[in-house]
């Protein structure tokens, strides 16, 4: 393995890893209701897909960087796990948490989420221990999204 293909490979691991992060702060809202950490990972997982569906960088104005969904193996993974509608869900389901995390029904919506990010999570760490080649046709289509 050259060291190009881990680093690339390294990708998958950092997307686990984000999602993990999103994840951790859900269940510990969900289940213990902590939010210390909530509005951080939302937020930075709101950036992240609002930049991947817009096909934009954060403007200059924007303090938080993008910490996911920025390489190839980030967008390769999305396209695996999300369907477009899955994707504009779950930005409106983490609005929803980041709006009225008080209200008891926003929980159901937090496990949602965890489902979601619990999934793109799993796909990300198969990707890292089973890379395969990329069809022209998912190449094609990851090009455009960028």
């Amino acid at each position: 393995m050259t060291p190009m293909d881990l680093q690339d490979r390294a990708e998958y691991l950092s997307l686990a890893l984000f999602a993990q992060k999103v994840v951790n702060a859900l269940m510990d809202y969900a289940d213990e209701n902590k939010t210390a950490k909530l509005k951080p990972s939302l937020e930075e997982a709101l950036d992240s897909l609002d930049s991947l569906l817009n096909a934009k960088r954060p403007s200059g104005t924007s303090r938080r960087r993008v910490a996911a969904f920025s390489s190839y193996e980030h967008l390769r993974t999305v396209e695996e796990v999300w369907t477009a509608n899955q994707r504009v869900k779950a930005i409106r389901m983490m609005r929803l948490v980041l709006r009225a995390p008080r209200n008891p029904k926003t929980k159901a919506v937090a496990n949602e989420l965890i489902g979601l990010f619990s999934e793109l999570q799993n796909q990300a760490l198969w990707n890292f221990e089973q890379p395969k080649p990329v069809s022209p046709r998912i190449m094609q289509r990851l090009c455009q999204m960028v």
